[in-house]
């Protein structure tokens, strides 16, 4: 077992008390309060409609939100959140991005990326791909491996990152792959909610941007379980990655304030590196979608 010593984060969570006449009063919208848009954590393309002759960034994450990766098993998720990683971060990234350009807004905010699912070889390689695709090590990019903790040290584990740690007050984007592991039971109704309530909070204080990934329902486009449904509809943005058998089909299935990014599709070149392919634009020139 791991020996995290308990967490103390506040005299009303750990007397488990809540003074909801204090805390009414701080949930009063002030309707003439300046809030500005949440800035964007990552961008995929641009909207082909200027406003006032500006053609904006298509969102993926903002800051202070939850976004999604979804996907069949072995449908190249994991290869998409590299090819996003490393161009949120910059350098030579870009030479994969064809004429798609994804763009990352977070300057010396911290990237983490969490793997709970691969094997130390297998999240070792996903993790180095990032530096050869930048084309060097990022001072801000963090990869990290949680396979060997259970569900609710993985929790710990989490909390204390957002919480306690010295990455706390300088987050930007944070990965989570996947976010099944940090439940039980993906159909449990309030194992989901407990979760999703955990990340609401710490992309709230915290203003970092969240993405979680996870498996779709065998044979459709649904969310696994209660844990999909729950934690689908507080994100801003759901992404999905379709195995089309030598490549893979990404597309924006919903976002919230804004426009989908345009659909696109990724290959893995011979040195494992994804990249976007032209194999949509030779299906769209041959009116076959």
């Amino acid at each position: 077992m791991l020996n995290l010593k308990p967490l103390t984060l506040d005299t009303e969570e750990q007397n488990n008390v809540f003074n909801a006449k204090d805390h009414f009063a701080k949930t009063i919208i002030d309707v003439n309060k300046d809030v500005k848009r949440p800035p964007l954590a990552v961008s995929i393309g641009y909207d082909d409609k200027s406003y006032g002759g500006v053609y904006y960034p298509l969102k993926f994450a903002s800051k202070g939100n939850i976004s999604m990766i979804a996907g069949q098993e072995k449908s190249r998720k994991t290869f998409f959140k590299s090819l996003l990683e490393s161009n949120a971060i910059g350098g030579t990234a870009n030479n994969y991005t064809s004429d798609i350009e994804i763009k990352g807004y977070l300057e010396d905010n911290w990237i983490i990326s969490i793997d709970s699912e691969q094997s130390e070889y297998d999240a070792t390689q996903t993790a180095k791909r990032v530096p050869f695709m930048c084309g060097s090590i990022p001072n801000n990019y963090l990869a990290l491996q949680w396979r060997e903790y259970n569900t609710q040290e993985r929790k710990q584990l989490l909390e204390w990152l957002f919480m306690e740690s010295e990455y706390r007050n300088n987050l930007g984007w944070c990965i989570i792959d996947g976010i099944v592991d940090f439940v039980s039971d993906f159909n449990d109704a309030i194992e989901s909610k407990e979760i999703t309530e955990k990340l609401m909070k710490y992309t709230t204080l915290t203003k970092a941007a969240v993405t979680c990934m996870l498996h779709l329902n065998p044979g459709s486009e649904k969310l696994r379980g209660h844990l999909g449904t729950i934690l689908g509809q507080k994100c801003e943005m759901v992404s999905v990655v379709q195995n089309e058998g030598e490549y893979s089909k990404v597309k924006c299935t919903r976002v919230r304030g804004g426009k989908p990014f345009k659909d696109f599709s990724i290959r893995i070149d011979n040195d494992w590196m994804p990249y976007i392919s032209d194999d949509l634009h030779k299906l769209e020139q041959n009116n076959i979608i």
